[in-house]
């Protein structure tokens, strides 16, 4: 039953894709992010959906009007040369067999990322995009924050299966990067139901995060935190977010996820920490050893590779990288690590630079708060990734997209009012040199002496 109302739902929006091929480009978000296929038990469940609505945007966007190229802008740029270097890295991988398929997954979401400056050009369309990150993730956030409250905390939330979030870790990565997103939203509907519903998501995504007893998690939280208090946009919402959860928490959560969160303290004498350890030094032995390239895609996950590259404290065995940033290292080397904090601080200095030009015009503060927000959120990301294998992660890299996104609307020149009524509405007598004076002077434009009508001096 529930294939059959994913599959109606599905074709339900292919000629909206047709009509508009932003709908496309929202139906690709909502399928990267939210799995919807691995909520039913059918034949759906293995359906290359993802592939399925790419194939029609791509096919609907470049039969449709829209501009069928993206801005140029540092984040553009970078993200172009990123893909090329991983075609390249994968071509030279140890391992091309084992890389080839992650290479696929990975420029798909390299093309859906393009695809969003391009696509999101106005502020609806920016904002649409928003919330389908928001509902794609907060849906997990609702579902795992309900999850804790019933059964007391007493069992981890994890992410749907077969999906880059299905590990606990990496789920409440993912949901932290969520939270200032969901305040954005709280903070700019003009529907009251709609913002409390925001701010509802945040409780339960909070306590989602604590439900998937991710160490990392908390430390990004705790960043996240303290990103809200220099930007100075705490507000009461998350300070009452706070008091409850430090009050309640104790009424929450057993006893086991204090425990568990304690070790924090004690990382250097964790054996999970320890591994992570050995997993960096693998990663840059096969960086040192082929710095251009790296070993490819999860290449530290191989065992003969761990064990060709094997040195005093790196890993005995293939395990994963447990770092974004040693993750692109021993995947792509040297080169493709550049180019990957490059493309992060594109997007750093798209927040920067929207957040100078948009405070300037009041029309436009709307974007200031998204690129604070979205600054907020790179912060937790990049500080809980340090221990996670998410570089790729389909989540980070829209919600980067939304920056050069961002940075084209505000550099858009705002729209002079017009002084001339439309001609369906013109007297006969406002045509004349002096009765256009007089409409201009009465609307409050400059004088007869300097005013300008179709590029006529009057």
């Amino acid at each position: 039953m529930r294939d059959i109302i994913l599959l109606a739902a599905l074709l339900s929006i292919l000629p909206l894709v047709f009509r508009a091929p932003v709908i496309g480009v929202l139906a690709w978000i909502w399928v990267a992010l939210m799995n919807p296929q691995r909520e039913v038990f059918g034949f759906l469940s293995v359906a290359p959906l993802n592939y399925a609505i790419a194939v029609v945007t791509l096919g609907a966007w470049l039969f449709s009007r829209e501009r069928k190229y993206s801005p140029l802008n540092p984040f553009t740029i970078f993200l172009a040369l990123f893909g090329f270097w991983i075609s390249v890295t994968t071509y030279f991988a140890l391992s091309p067999e084992h890389s080839q398929p992650l290479w696929e997954r990975t420029i798909k979401t390299l093309l859906l990322v393009i695809a969003i400056p391009a696509i999101a050009t106005t502020k609806v369309r920016l904002q649409a995009v928003v919330w389908t990150v928001a509902i794609s993730l907060g849906y997990f956030a609702v579902k795992g924050g309900a999850f804790v409250l019933v059964t007391g905390g007493h069992y981890r939330v994890l992410g749907p299966a077969d999906s880059m979030i299905e590990d606990n870790n990496c789920l409440g990565l993912a949901l932290v990067m969520l939270m200032p997103l969901l305040y954005y939203l709280g903070q700019t509907s003009k529907i009251k139901a709609a913002a409390m519903g925001c701010y509802a998501a945040m409780g339960l995504t909070a306590l989602a995060i604590i439900g998937t007893y991710s160490r990392g998690a908390l430390v990004a939280i705790a960043a996240m935190g303290a990103a809200f208090v220099v930007k100075r946009r705490v507000g009461v919402v998350p300070l009452a977010l706070c008091a409850l959860l430090v009050t309640g928490l104790p009424y929450v959560v057993p006893e086991a996820w204090f425990d568990r969160m304690t070790t924090i303290t004690s990382a250097t004498k964790d054996e999970s920490f320890g591994e992570r350890l050995e997993a960096w030094k693998t990663s840059a032995n096969l960086a040192d050893a082929r710095p251009f390239t790296g070993g490819g895609f999860s290449a530290t996950e191989l065992d003969w590779i761990a064990a060709n590259y094997e040195t005093p404290g790196s890993l005995p065995i293939g395990r994963a990288a447990h770092s974004i940033y040693f993750q692109v290292l021993g995947d792509h080397g040297y080169v493709g690590l550049a180019l990957y904090l490059a493309l992060i601080a594109a997007a750093f200095y798209n927040t920067v630079a929207v957040g100078a030009l948009a405070r300037k015009r009041a029309e436009l503060r709307w974007a200031a708060r998204l690129a604070d927000m979205i600054q907020i959120s790179m912060v937790g990301y990049l500080v809980g990734g340090a221990a996670l294998s998410m570089a790729y992660y389909d989540g980070f890299l829209v919600m980067l997209a939304l920056t050069a996104a961002l940075s084209v609307i505000v550099r858009k020149p705002a729209e002079q009012p017009s002084y001339r009524r439309a001609p369906a509405f013109e007297p006969r007598w406002a045509a004349s040199a002096s009765g256009r004076a007089a409409v201009a002077q009465a609307a409050g434009a400059p004088g007869p002496a300097s005013a300008h009508f179709d590029g006529a001096k009057v």
